[in-house]
């Protein structure tokens, strides 16, 4: 039962022989509350984000292929992601920040460009931090009218993709098409952003008010039945911004 990272097995096993003894009812009453789970790893900002995953790629590409590596990476290249990028060895003023986002932007197009060249190796497009490389420069980078590269805008704080269907004053095609417009090029809704590329799944959220974190999310169930011990039924980790639903009974009383 403990194969495959399955502990939830064990759970379900406990919540069977409960059931079986009277002290949990199949169709009960339960609620489900959630907390907080922190991933290991460093919160970084947009600018961070991207150096740091071209370092993490090329850190992968060099255990795998030295060689092959070494043909490509240039002395700029060294300076600039030879070791970890963090925020206080990086450009403070606006205008040099984008042109650092733009020139590792292009660094990373070349990264991947060349790893799909017939040419190269055919087990380096397989690996892990090229993947979580092509998909952070979809959700950060964008390609206008011209064809170049450009960095793509932050999120909007008042558009969110529960709000999609919902009616909206406003009458404009942006608003009937959904916010935020494919024009604006901005960037993608925390449920999918990727925020670390040492831990891919993780994901920033917050509650208004309470707390603002970047992993996962903790949803356990507990029956609450008059007479009857509390007993933790389930128990689900989702991304941070995720929510879940008790699928154990129809008769759900949340607490908030």
């Amino acid at each position: 039962m403990a194969e495959d990272d399955r502990a939830d097995r064990l759970l379900a096993v406990m919540v069977d022989r409960l059931v079986e003894a009277g002290l949990v009812k199949r169709r009960g009453r339960q609620r489900t509350d959630s907390t907080h789970i922190l991933a290991a790893v460093r919160r970084l900002d947009r600018l961070e984000l991207v150096g740091e995953t071209l370092r993490a790629a090329l850190e992968e590409l060099t255990g795998a292929d030295e060689e092959w590596v070494s043909g490509l990476v240039t002395d700029e290249w060294a300076r600039r992601y030879g070791r970890a990028v963090r925020y206080d060895r990086l450009p403070k003023e606006t205008q040099e920040r984008e042109r650092y986002a733009l020139t590792v932007g292009e660094d990373g197009i070349r990264l991947l460009r060349a790893v799909l060249e017939p040419d190269a190796p055919a087990r380096l497009r397989t690996l892990p931090q090229v993947e979580v490389l092509r998909q952070v420069w979809v959700q950060q980078y964008w390609q206008n009218e011209e064809g170049s590269l450009g960095w793509r805008g932050p999120k909007q704080t008042r558009d969110r993709q529960s709000r999609r269907q919902s009616p909206r004053r406003s009458t404009s095609a942006a608003a009937a098409a959904g916010s935020p417009d494919p024009a604006t090029a901005r960037v993608r809704w925390s449920s999918v952003e990727i925020v670390s590329p040492h831990d891919p799944q993780a994901r920033f959220s917050h509650k208004p008010g309470k707390a603002e974190w970047v992993g996962y999310k903790d949803h356990q169930t507990e029956s609450c039945d008059t007479g009857l011990p509390n007993v933790i039924v389930h128990v689900a980790t989702t991304p941070a911004p995720s929510r879940t639903s008790t699928p154990w009974s129809s008769e759900v009383h949340r607490e908030r």
